[in-house]
């Protein structure tokens, strides 16, 4: 009898075990990029517009603890002219400068996701819903609108392949990005700045363009879409909307 009870312990510990390290391996941490820091190629740094700055980018240069090198072949500036002024440039972090933004509690967000959820698309705290999927002034509204303020950073949702990066019409700036889970496609419109192009792989929580109010908009915001196979679907499905309850399991920590 006692046999018997330890070897029907043992099996629900077995299982207990396998449930478990399956349901572990289907997560990992993501951190997610916010207005301080940024990643391109697997480096900290952050995205910026020469022209838009307020000191030289040599000075930004030594700020950033970084060098034009660096700067030049992360870019893929082969050239040995100036540095383009007017288009988005990525600096990296030293080590140094990244140590300080952490203690100033500038890190970003890690969050423990499960490789088939999306990541709402927004790496900023002042960002909310404010339209969602449904019929609009006559007509559908094929996603969700998220408000948030303009120039902040849009970040993948989830891994995949970038397959439109560009102008497009009432979308304005918009990408598209091919996502292996299931074959969905995610869709992000009315930016201001694109820092992908076709063809690029992106990493979940990866920022991938600045929000703007380019195309048919009335402000600032981002135009989020999910689709298989160009059917709509609702992104409310599929993403955690900060402020409301949701059954996925997300866990907030800080870099």
């Amino acid at each position: 009898m006692r046999k018997n009870l330890v070897f029907s312990i043992l099996i629900v510990l077995a299982f207990w075990l396998k449930t478990t390290t399956v349901e572990s391996s289907t997560k990992k941490a993501i951190r997610v990029d916010n207005d301080y820091i940024h990643t391109y190629k697997n480096r900290q740094g952050r995205w910026m517009i020469p022209s838009e700055l307020p000191k030289s980018i040599s000075m930004y240069i030594r700020e950033l603890e970084t060098s034009e090198d660096e700067v030049r072949n992360l870019n893929a500036f082969h050239d040995k002219g100036p540095l383009p002024a007017g288009k988005p440039i990525f600096f990296p972090f030293g080590e140094e400068y990244a140590k300080v933004l952490l203690s100033q509690g500038k890190g970003r967000d890690i969050v423990i996701s499960d490789y088939r959820d999306f990541l709402w698309p927004v790496g900023t705290v002042n960002a909310k819903l404010s339209s969602k999927l449904g019929m609009r002034q006559n007509s559908m509204h094929t996603g969700i609108d998220i408000a948030c303020p303009n120039r902040s950073p849009i970040v993948a949702a989830g891994d995949g392949k970038v397959t439109i990066a560009g102008n497009n019409g009432n979308y304005g700036l918009f990408i598209e990005i091919e996502h292996e889970v299931n074959q969905l496609h995610t869709i992000y419109a009315h930016n201001s700045v694109l820092l992908v192009k076709e063809g690029d792989k992106v990493a979940k929580g990866q920022i991938i363009a600045l929000s703007g109010s380019t195309g048919h908009s009335t402000g600032p915001h981002l135009h989020f879409e999910v689709r298989y196979q160009n059917i709509v679907l609702n992104p409310e499905h599929y993403i955690h909307i900060p402020g409301t309850s949701s059954p996925m399991k997300l866990a907030f920590l800080k870099e």
